[in-house]
C-alpha cells in the first residue's frame, strides 16, 4: 500500500499547475483547488482511485469520494457549478461498510 499524508496528495496532485484559491470565508483554511477534470484525471492515474459516493453539498458545490480498492487511498473532493475541485482531505485505509437496513428485522 502506497503511505502518503494529504500534504504530500496536495502537493503532488498540484505539482506543475498553478493552483486556483478558492473563496472561504475568514477564519477557514484555505482549499487547494483546480479545475476539476484535472484532479480527476490525477487521481486516477496517480493514486488509482475513482468515485464512489457523491452528494450535494448546501451551498450548491457537489462533495465527491473518491478511493481506491486495492491500495486504500482516499480523497474528498468539492466541486463548485464552473467547474473547480478543491480537495477537502485526503487519506489511507478507506473501508466501504455496507448500508444498514432501513427496516427493523422481522
Amino acid at each position: 500500500m502506497r503511505a502518503r499524508g494529504s500534504v504530500s496528495l496536495l502537493a503532488l496532485l498540484l505539482l506543475g499547475m498553478p493552483p486556483a484559491v478558492a473563496e472561504v470565508p475568514s477564519g477557514i483554511a484555505r482549499m487547494l483547488c483546480h479545475d476539476y477534470k484535472e484532479l480527476v484525471r490525477q487521481l486516477g492515474s496517480r493514486w488509482e482511485e475513482v468515485p464512489v459516493s457523491i452528494g450535494l453539498q448546501n451551498n450548491g458545490n457537489l462533495i465527491q469520494v473518491f478511493s481506491s480498492p486495492r491500495t486504500g487511498t482516499w480523497t474528498i473532493l468539492s466541486v463548485a457549478p464552473d467547474g473547480t475541485g478543491c480537495v477537502v482531505a485526503a487519506g489511507r485505509a478507506w473501508e466501504t461498510t455496507p448500508p444498514r437496513p432501513t427496516e427493523p428485522p422481522a
